[in-house]
Formats: structure tokens, sequence, C-alpha cells
């Protein structure tokens, strides 16, 4: 039985579901999947999503700081002694991948990267580090890109198109979509009466709460769009490093309403609530949350998304404002949507139709023949 090992600096809330169906998929091909994790940095910490996994392997990782920057020792080497392939996250501050790295060039065992294929949030790229990831990734033996945008990120530094599976970045929304549309609407109001909400205009925002999010930014809009629709309120679910931000605002304004960390189907009766979802910086798995709970993303086109912003059609399922400095020309497009009702159910229609084309289990999928073909 061949066995590959995945290593994780942590696993979050949102990985546990694909790491099951990874398991058992690659069972059925008579390959035995190790996933090996430990414990996230303090940025990571604070978004509050590390979980563990039952049929993984816990060790802790040695984290050491240096300034702003953090630099992990994964102590999995006694683990990995057997492994066919090995599956590391695509970074140059984890120790660990410099060892298997001049394994794989010495061709004792192989060693892949999944990941982005560079540092899509560009503001806060470290160029050190960069430079030592575009070194690093065309040493490896496989590549999982996370889409077609990493892909392309990867062949750039020349490495062959051949040894690439995209595998289209995914969560389980699922048990989102079966939760949003059995969802009792006694449960929303509820919910709605809990945070007294009045109005029928309400805005959502959940994920990370750091500085590539543009906090500041969606804060200075939220209060010219309460300007021009009275009864424009504002729910923020997450937790981060500039969680303080929202927190302060939530204190002077009574229509901005701080919720906390929420995860999985615990979030469904705040999208039911909402009639779009606002991030104007960086956009990742979140846009799959709107797909699922039929709530159109508005963001704009700014440098730190990560590369699933390529699944938001401009117009069809979101709305990607030009102009990414101007919270005017961002806070307008948010009323065009909510004061035009035929503009946004065009959108939410536009989010039922997306939502069919990423699945975790086609994640799965894609996944299970990289790594068939990369043990090959």
């Amino acid at each position: 039985m061949k066995k590959v090992v995945v290593i994780q600096r942590y696993i979050p809330q949102y990985r546990i579901r694909f790491f099951e169906l990874l398991k058992s998929s690659l069972a059925n091909r008579n390959i035995n999947l190790l996933v090996i994790y430990g414990q996230p940095g303090l940025k990571d910490e604070l978004k509050k999503d590390a979980v563990d996994f039952a049929h993984g392997v816990y060790k802790r990782n040695m984290i050491i700081s240096i300034g702003k920057y953090e630099i992990y020792w994964q102590p999995v080497l006694q683990l990995i002694k057997n492994a066919d392939l090995v599956i590391v996250e695509q970074a140059s501050k984890l120790l660990i991948n410099y060892i298997l790295i001049l394994q794989n060039i010495l061709k004792l065992r192989k060693v892949a990267f999944w990941g982005h294929g560079k540092n899509f949030q560009r503001e806060s790229a470290n160029l050190f580090g960069e430079l030592i990831k575009k070194i690093l990734s065309g040493k490896v033996h496989w590549w999982f890109a996370y889409d077609t945008l990493s892909a392309r990120a990867v062949e750039n530094l020349g490495f062959p198109k051949e040894r690439i599976t995209v595998v289209q970045n995914s969560i389980d929304i699922h048990p989102l979509i079966e939760a949003f549309n059995h969802l009792d609407p006694a449960i929303v109001e509820n919910v709605r009466q809990n945070l007294g909400i009045q109005g029928k205009h309400t805005g959502l925002y959940v994920g990370g709460m750091y500085t590539e999010k543009r906090l500041d930014f969606l804060l200075d809009a939220c209060q010219l769009i309460r300007q021009r629709v009275p009864d424009f309120e504002m729910i923020f679910i997450g937790s981060g490093l500039e969680v303080y931000k929202v927190q302060e605002a939530s204190r002077k304004c009574s229509w901005i309403h701080y919720v906390g960390p929420k995860f999985g189907i615990e979030r469904v009766p705040y999208f039911a609530l909402s009639q779009v979802f606002l991030m104007p910086g960086s956009v990742g798995l979140a846009i799959l949350d709107c797909f699922a709970m039929e709530v159109p993303l508005i963001t704009t086109r700014h440098i730190n998304h990560g590369p699933e912003i390529e699944y938001l059609k401009n117009g069809v399922n979101g709305i990607m404002v030009d102009d990414s400095d101007d919270p005017e020309a961002y806070a307008s497009e948010v009323i065009s949507v909510l004061i035009d009702e035929q503009k946004r159910q065009s959108l939410v229609e536009g989010c039922r139709k997306s939502r069919i084309n990423y699945s975790i289990e086609a994640m799965v999928d894609r996944f299970v023949n990289g790594i068939v073909k990369a043990l090959e």
C-alpha cells in the first residue's frame, strides 16, 4: 500500500470535510493518507478557526517570531520516513520544506507543493520570502495548484505544465445550501430581533479581520451607505488582529453589529438576513459562501485577492468595483444593488448558477488523480 503524507501548519475548520473525503477516496485506490498538523501562529490563532482532525496526527509546531514574521519547525521527520509522497504547503517560512526539497532533489522521496503559486496579497508579501519561494517552487516533483490562476503562476516559474494538478479550491457547500434552503423563518426573525435590526437593507461581512481585508475602507463606505440608505445596517462576523476596529465601530454606531466568530451552518441565518456581502479587501473562499447562500459579493479590483477571485464574474454573480481606493465609488455600487431589487435578484440568480461548478467532491477527485499521477 502506497503512503501519502500531507503536512499542514494547522487545520482550519473548513478543511475537515476535504481531508475526510480525501482519505476515504485514496483508501479506495489502495493508498494510505496521513495528515500531520500542528497549531496556528498568532495571526491565524486570532481567527479562532483551528480544529483537530480525528484521523490525523497532531505534532506541536515550534514557532519562532522574528519581528512581525513567524518561522515554523514542524517535527515530523520520524512520521514520514516511509512515505512515497509528501505534500506540503508552499511557504518559505516552513523549515521542513528545505529538508524535504533537498530529499526530492536527491531522489530520496517525492515531494509536492500545494498552494497559490505566489503570494497574491502583494501588499503583505515579503520580497525575500517570495524570492525563496520562486527558487524552491521549481524543485519539487509535483504541484497541486489552487485553481487555474495559481497554475499559471506556477507555469510562469518554468514548472512543467504536465506536472501541475489544478484542484479548483473549494469547501463543502452542500450543508450550507441545505440549511439555507430549509431555514425556519422564525430563526431568522429571532436573530434579527436579538441584533436589533430594524431596516430592510442589510450588509454582511464574514471573514478574518486583518490588514489585507481593508476594514477601515469598509467602515468608511458603510458610513456613506448609511447616509443615503437610512435603514442600512451592517453585520460583522469573524475575528483577527484588527477586530478592535469593528468592535469600536459597533460601540459608536447602533446600526453596526459585531457578532464574533461563527462557522459552518451557524452563519446561515445571518446570510438570510442580508442582501449584500461586502468585502472590499482580500477575497478568498468566502466567495463560495456567497454562492451557496445567495448573497452577492461586492468587492474592489484590489491587488490582495486570493486566486479564488477568478470565480467572480462581474455583473453576473457579484460586483467588482474598478476604483479600489475610493470608498465613495464602492458605496455607490453597493447602494445601486440595495435599491434596485431587479439588479440584485439577477446577481442572486448568478450565485445559484455558479455554485454548481464548485463542489468539494470535484476538488477531491482532482486531488486524488493528481496524487496517483505523482506516484507513478
